[in-house]
């Protein structure tokens, strides 16, 4: 080892459950946003990706064109590119593969300082391959090529190399997710520890992402621990329902005591961000206090609609969406502004082949996003080959934005990604 220089939708009408919810307010109330944005690093695999040339079949195809994907590579990537500090901690191939993702995160102004290099593993790979359905519909299906991939030793030593231990000091928020405990046994261990390896006071954000198959024949106890440690939880109510048997935001306030709020993404209806509302002092700031698993939880939350969608394709849209919501955490911003960013960036993934925004919010636009009033927040739509709804009408449209897409896309739809 040496050290380098650094989904598919299913629409449901299940809604979250949360007693005692409070509505959220009919305008989002104006941020107090701090001088300057927490830093926010991820932890988790990215993949070179292959994409049949002309969406042909896998056996059909003689020519790919090439991507990176991974689910927190995306959220980095998205917020650095919203303007946030972002690190990844990771680990690559020493190959050209390798030099391909930190040239991509690079652009983006991912820092890349804790990414270590193996001479041995290579980094991990999957093809993204578009499949018809009986129904006439296409959508795409993976297939992974990262078993024993480099990322899959990211281990407790890892965690520990001063280059990751400086990550670690500098970030106010850190986000992972349950792909990350699920890459090996070695990868659960170490996440499943995580939070020891944290400063005081910074932010654990998790995304549940589960993955049956990734957890096929292994004990899921180790992304259990990892819930255990996180401050935030982003999930599906369909995930919600799959791994934990219910979406009910007060039972898992109960169930994790360290938990302060849960993002329930609702499909293609809204996004809930749920909040203990009787959270002792300290609780999400690290130290592990709040209220106690057999106190009564009340619980506050804030529901908003999303956006309708001419959609393209669903793959990376929940990234976008964490990484808008967490950009918005980390400049100081309310619920509803959170959200709404998180909704946009999604909404950009949404209409567009790669697993990352072809373009995401400038400032002015952002500013345009929190200060839309509840009728042009729910007027907005967003479609290939359209001027984004929030787009700065003053500046140049980006070429990515107004390119019309070849591909079938789905039956449009209020959507921000699962």
């Amino acid at each position: 080892m040496t050290s380098g220089h650094s989904t598919s939708q299913h629409p449901t009408s299940a809604q979250p459950t949360a007693p005692a919810a409070q509505a959220a307010p009919a305008a989002p109330a104006a941020p107090t946003a701090p001088t300057t944005p927490v830093t926010v690093s991820t932890i988790g695999e990215a993949m070179v990706v292959l994409l049949p040339e002309s969406q042909r079949p896998l056996a059909e195809t003689r020519r790919f064109d090439t991507a990176i994907g991974g689910a927190e590579f995306n959220v980095a990537s998205s917020v650095a590119r919203l303007g946030v500090p972002a690190h990844w901690l990771s680990r690559l191939g020493d190959d050209g593969f390798g030099e391909y993702v930190l040239d991509v995160a690079t652009a983006a102004g991912v820092l890349t300082d804790a990414v270590e290099l193996d001479p041995t593993r290579s980094t991990g790979l999957y093809i993204k391959e578009t499949v018809t359905a009986e129904d006439g519909s296409r959508a795409p299906r993976m297939h992974y090529y990262r078993s024993g991939s480099a990322a899959s030793a990211i281990d407790t030593a890892y965690f520990r190399r001063p280059e990751s231990s400086a990550v670690f000091a500098a970030s106010g928020i850190v986000h992972t997710s349950g792909i990350t405990a699920a890459l090996s046994p070695d990868t659960a261990a170490a996440i499943a520890d995580v939070r020891a390896h944290l400063t005081t006071g910074a932010v654990l954000s998790v995304d549940l992402n589960y993955r049956p198959r990734l957890w096929a024949g292994r004990t899921t106890e180790p992304l259990r621990r990892l819930i255990e440690q996180a401050d935030i939880l982003f999930l599906g109510v369909d995930e919600a329902e799959g791994f934990f048997g219910h979406a009910d935001a007060a039972r898992l306030f109960a169930e994790f005591p360290r938990l302060v709020r849960i993002v329930f993404k609702n499909d293609a209806i809204s996004a809930v961000t749920a909040h203990r509302a009787d959270a002792g002092a300290g609780a999400g700031d690290g130290t592990g206090a709040g209220t106690g698993a057999g106190t009564p939880i009340a619980v506050t939350s804030c529901d908003v609609p999303c956006l309708t969608v001419d959609v393209v394709e669903t793959v990376g849209a929940g990234d976008a969406f964490a990484a808008g919501y967490l950009v918005g955490l980390a400049t100081g911003l309310d619920d509803t502004s959170c959200t709404r960013i998180g909704h946009a960036t999604a909404a950009s993934t949404l209409i567009c082949h790669g697993d990352r925004p072809d373009v995401v919010p400038t400032p002015v636009e952002l500013r345009r996003i929190i200060d839309a009033t509840p009728a042009e927040w729910s007027g907005w739509s967003v479609a290939p080959g359209r001027r984004l709804p929030w787009a700065d009408t003053a500046a140049p449209e980006p070429a990515a934005a107004v390119q019309t897409s070849t591909a079938q896309r789905t039956t449009t739809q209020r959507t921000m990604g699962a």
